[in-house]
């Protein structure tokens, strides 16, 4: 696979011969989440090969966030998608740094899909860990439930319950690292939800056995009572182009 920036276009980007432009909108998705209180020392653990640290809470603890995702119109086609992601420090973060409630900082160490496409562009041009397995979801009484299996046995099953507390809308701006072949890279990119709903809780872990993900899982604690569940039934977003950050 090949990836360089397409001239004179600044903002585009060519992979294996096809055209990205960039940023990549999404116009249409949706999204349920939630957030786990782990131990600081094992998702420090996890992470280590990406020079990040962990932004720590209270109590000597990390935050792991899992969403999951069905995009349904978006530059990159539809697909289903799943992140496994950790509240990091800014790389160059101050002594002593606070993290924030708004203004939040992400490491992506897993984030499979279902098609080949977003996956290869993933990869290629933000770094991102992805790769092809399968991911269903179904939707009952306001429940979404994802599962994702590979060659046909299960890695996990999240299910998220409808939230009963409304969120604010507008657009929420974020950044997130990934690492890939020796590159730390760092992604700007702009939400925006309507009908955001959240509640205390209101999420369930299952996880099959022998699948290196879930096995990751495990080592934080996992499955565990949800900090916070959160879920919208029409989410948009960019994604802008990566910086490559200098160490």
């Amino acid at each position: 696979m090949t990836l360089t920036r397409a001239a004179p276009t600044p903002n585009s980007f060519e992979l294996d011969g096809e055209r990205i432009a960039v940023p990549v909108e999404v116009r249409s998705a949706k999204m349920v989440a939630a957030q786990f209180l782990v131990d600081a020392a094992a998702a420090q653990s996890l992470i280590d090969y990406s020079g990040l640290r962990v932004a720590r809470q209270r109590g000597d603890r990390a935050i792991c966030a899992l969403s999951a995702v069905q995009y349904t119109d978006n530059d990159l086609g539809p697909y289903h998608e799943f992140a496994v992601a950790l509240v990091v420090e800014p790389h160059d973060a101050e002594p002593g740094f606070r993290p924030s409630l708004t203004r939040v900082t992400t490491f992506i160490h897993r984030l499979p899909v279902n098609q080949e496409f977003t996956c290869r562009v993933g990869r290629g041009l933000w770094g991102f860990p992805k790769w092809v397995t399968e991911i269903d979801y179904l939707e009952s009484g306001g429940f979404t439930r994802c599962r994702i299996s590979e060659g046909g046995e299960p890695v996990l099953a999240f299910d998220v319950a409808p939230g009963w507390v409304p969120l604010p809308g507008g657009e929420v701006e974020m950044a997130c690292y990934s690492w890939a072949d020796g590159v730390l890279r760092r992604t700007p990119w702009v939400t925006r939800s309507r009908h955001l709903r959240a509640r205390p809780g209101g999420a369930t872990l299952y996880l099959g056995d022998g699948h290196p993900m879930a096995g990751e899982l495990r080592a934080l604690g996992l499955p565990k009572r949800a900090l916070m569940s959160t879920g919208t039934p029409l989410m948009t977003a960019t994604f802008g182009a990566p910086e490559i950050i200098e160490r």
